[in-house]
């Protein structure tokens, strides 16, 4: 196998399957995503036709309900944000995320951050996929855990004079909790009318049982794989530092909302454990 296609870390493999699965799994989708498979290959799409009785397990279903939903949530937010008038998106901790990729691009200035081992992966992918770069996309390799997303970005060429929409998503579980605070200060420094979208793991108190223990199966797996999760927050906690660091407006998406939201009306066994909540803050 090439170097390129072999995927650096575990986690940034599990949510692109699960991605892709929930394509030709879950109808309607939440996440229609024409290049999520693709993006894959025949190889890895046949194996996961292969293996839907794993896909279909309860525990499985439940954290693929919450990846196709936070990215639903995250696609919404920018397409909002553009009917304001927004043209800059930056993808935090992109990973095989397609946004990018589908859908008119050409009005905007778009941004991937991620580490420079998971951009050649994913870039190897694309070429192998024949999936075409926009011509304004940018790739900016950076390690949030250095404290230098800013200047990365700057060299990239972003407008920070300018409103953004930022996706950061997957990510916050993996840093420091000085880590997470010191990338929304960033992004609460940016032109007025910025926002993000991110999720982030409940302080385990808040959790359900059953989730708590399946929460615990996957960190453990994760951290074998040398993917340690690091932070959880509890969401008032989470509000005070947001509206601390300066944003005007913070809205936050527990199991019930975005049930209302994305499940309404499912005759499916798609569903939200209590473990992971979403927030979208506006600068």
């Amino acid at each position: 196998m090439h170097t390129e296609t072999i995927p650096p870390k575990p986690s940034a493999m599990l949510v692109a399957r699960l991605r892709a699965a929930h394509q030709f799994l879950d109808r309607p989708p939440i996440l229609d995503d024409p290049l999520a498979l693709k993006i894959l290959g025949a190889e890895e799409e046949a194996r996961l036709r292969a293996d839907i009785d794993k896909l279909n397990e309860p525990s499985t279903t439940a954290l693929r309900t919450i990846l196709v939903i936070r990215s639903r949530l995250a696609e919404d937010s920018w397409r909002d944000a553009r009917r304001r008038g927004v043209t800059q998106h930056v993808t935090l901790g992109a990973g095989l995320d397609t946004m990018a990729y589908r859908g008119d691009t050409a009005a905007a200035r778009l941004f991937e951050v991620d580490l420079p081992a998971t951009q050649r992966w994913k870039r190897g992918l694309l070429e192998a996929a024949g999936i075409p770069v926009p011509a304004t996309l940018s790739y900016v390799a950076t390690d949030f855990e250095e404290g230098a997303l800013a200047p990365a970005l700057a060299a990239a060429g972003f407008d920070r004079g300018a409103p953004a929409c930022f996706s950061w998503l997957g990510v916050t579980l993996y840093l420091e909790p000085g880590d997470v605070e010191d990338t929304l200060r960033h992004i609460a420094g940016c032109a007025p009318g910025s926002s993000v979208v991110f999720d982030y793991v409940v302080a385990p108190e808040l959790q359900a049982p059953a989730d708590r223990a399946a929460m615990d199966a996957i960190s453990a797996s994760l951290a074998h794989g040398g993917e340690p999760w690091k932070s959880n927050f509890h969401p008032d906690a989470l509000d005070r530092m947001l509206r601390g660091l300066g944003y005007s407006r913070v809205e936050h998406f527990d199991r019930e909302r975005m049930a209302a939201m994305y499940l309404a009306g499912r005759g499916d066994q798609l569903h939200l454990g209590s473990a992971t909540r979403m927030v979208r803050a506006t600068v």
